[in-house]
């Protein structure tokens, strides 16, 4: 059976820095198990995307926008483009959806 083709995974400035964020929250208030998990969790959502990144629904079809909840706490949004997948931000869902409408229309 042929190897589905992956496309590489781009991550935003914001992402790295929302990524960034959690670890650092993970580290000093839970242990490294979780923040094994979390990374666990991030990496596995990496190689299913970069197969099939059409497998979680939309947040906005018409901007290609889709998502996923990697944790209760953080939601991922990413972008399919021809040759590769952009994280745009894992978004704590207990901030402000103003803010969250911001970071996606590119206005911060």
């Amino acid at each position: 059976m042929p190897t589905a083709k992956r496309k590489p995974i781009i991550i935003s400035p914001q992402a790295k820095q929302d990524i960034e964020s959690i670890l650092k929250y993970l580290e000093l208030n839970w242990n490294q198990k979780i923040i094994e998990r979390f990374l666990l969790k991030l990496e596995t959502f990496y190689q299913v995307i970069s197969i099939n990144p059409r497998i979680f629904g939309y947040y906005s079809k018409s901007r290609n926008i889709r998502n996923y909840a990697i944790t209760r706490q953080n939601v991922i949004y990413y972008r399919s483009r021809k040759k590769a997948i952009e994280i745009i931000t894992v978004f704590d869902t207990r901030q402000s959806p103003s803010k969250l409408k911001k970071i996606l229309s590119g206005k911060r």
